[in-house]
């Protein structure tokens, strides 16, 4: 806006400054023509040449009296000085109610005396030399204040865009703020401020992933403090079940019931399970104790037979031939795992099926399919983590356990739904051994 201002008052005193030339050049023709002209200056003569010049002409005798005007002179005499203080510049003079300006010059040639014409005053309208400048002034003015309403349109109508951008990207940073990591934030169209949303996604992603790091971090932090609270309880009950248990097996030395035994072996894999707890919470790991694969199965089916019949849910083991020829890096946490496995299928399903394959590169695999519903559809991407669990009474600690033994092996553990029925699969590394006379083959 200034510069269309600029830009018009420049052209304001340009149209002034080329008016005022053509004025001296209309005025310089005029005086040329009239000062030596031969013929008299009559009323019609003078008033021909003011509508031909466009001026207005007012002759004056030796004695300043207005002999002819085209235009109307309310006195007969001219009062203005006869001898100016700047006979070359235009002066200024009212008319009725117009304004002029006006120059004289003095009548020479043979004429000059003969109509009593001693000098002859020109007057240009100062209104026409006033539109002019004005019309030189409207044009880039106009052109200035067009420009302005064009661009302010179209900057209004970009800001009003960027502002919904800017607002809506605004609104997504607060719910980043807030931990609502899984926002979308746009990214199109390529410019400025998609490139600024990219960034934000970017941090967006990053800071999910901190976010869940650092509650695996806080919930393994936890899980050693509550393992180690559990640890100490657990372990002067079980010491105390276990003598009383065998107390009783050797007082009935001729009882020929093998649950004792059972429930003996039972209280000695929990007393492993809370060793195990115990150096977790301890910040360590377990030594690594290698078991064969069929001592293993062996084991479990000895432990988990009697509850799954205990709770009447059909329990089918498929084994893979051969399983004393593997050896497994460490059978205790390898049997705790699989245990989690079958006892969280039993409490679901009516019915339970676990096969375990060899697989070809040094390794086996373990199905454990039940026809219970699986996890909630919302948990079934973190069942995995600490502390995630469908259970009122559970604490989500025992899938965290089976795939940090499943890593430990060098293998992975997933689950899926196929058939109806929920599957776990675990896979491990394993190694193979040439099998002993004395190795108990699974049953």
């Amino acid at each position: 806006m200034i510069a269309a201002v600029v830009v018009a008052w420049a052209s304001y005193r340009s149209g002034d400054r080329l008016s005022r030339e053509q004025i001296e050049t209309r005025y310089q023709s005029i005086e040329a023509t009239l000062r030596g002209a031969p013929f008299p200056l009559t009323q019609s003569i003078t008033q021909s040449l003011s509508d031909l010049t466009n001026t207005e002409l007012i002759t004056i005798g030796k004695r300043g009296n207005v002999i002819n005007a085209s235009i109307p002179v309310t006195d007969n005499r001219w009062t203005l000085p006869l001898d100016s203080a700047h006979p070359s510049k235009f002066q200024t003079v009212t008319m009725g109610s117009e304004v002029f300006l006006y120059r004289l010059f003095s009548r020479q040639g043979p004429a000059a005396g003969n109509d009593g014409v001693d000098r002859i005053a020109v007057l240009f309208s100062y209104n026409d030399l006033h539109r002019d400048k004005v019309r030189a002034a409207a044009f880039p003015l106009a052109t200035g204040f067009s420009t302005i309403l064009l661009l302010s349109s179209v900057t209004f109508w970009i800001t009003h865009r960027l502002t919904n951008r800017l607002s809506y990207l605004q609104r997504q940073v607060n719910q980043i703020a807030e931990g609502h990591f899984d926002t979308e934030i746009p990214t199109d169209p390529i410019d400025e401020l998609g490139l600024l949303g990219a960034s934000v996604q970017r941090m967006s992603d990053q800071l999910a992933q901190m976010w869940q790091q650092l509650t695996r971090t806080q919930g393994e932090k936890l899980l050693h403090q509550l393992a180690s609270g559990l640890a100490h309880q657990l372990r002067n009950s079980l010491t105390g079940a276990r003598m009383a248990i065998e107390l009783h097996q050797r007082s009935c030395s001729d009882c020929q019931d093998s649950t004792l035994q059972v429930a003996i072996d039972q209280i000695e894999q929990t007393e492993d399970y809370v060793r195990q707890l115990t150096l977790v919470a301890a910040g360590k790991q377990d030594e690594d104790r290698p078991e064969r694969l069929s001592d293993c199965i062996q084991h479990l089916q000895n432990s988990i037979n009697p509850i799954a019949k205990h709770r009447h849910v059909p329990l089918q083991w498929s084994l893979a031939e051969d399983l004393d020829k593997v050896m497994i890096g460490d059978g205790p946490s390898y049997s705790a795992a699989v245990s989690n496995l079958i006892l969280n299928a039993i409490e679901v399903g009516s019915e339970v099926r676990v096969r375990v394959e060899k697989l070809q590169e040094q390794g086996c695999q373990i199905v454990i399919s039940d026809t219970g519903p699986g996890p909630p559809e919302h948990l079934a991407d973190e069942i995995f983590e600490p502390f995630v669990t469908s259970k009122p009474e559970g604490l989500g600690l025992g899938l965290p356990l089976v795939r940090r033994t499943a890593q430990r092996h060098g293998g992975s553990v997933k689950w899926d739904r196929h058939d109806g029925r929920t599957r776990f699969t675990m896979t491990i590394q394993t190694s193979t051994t040439p099998p002993t006379p004395s190795a108990n083959k699974p049953s």
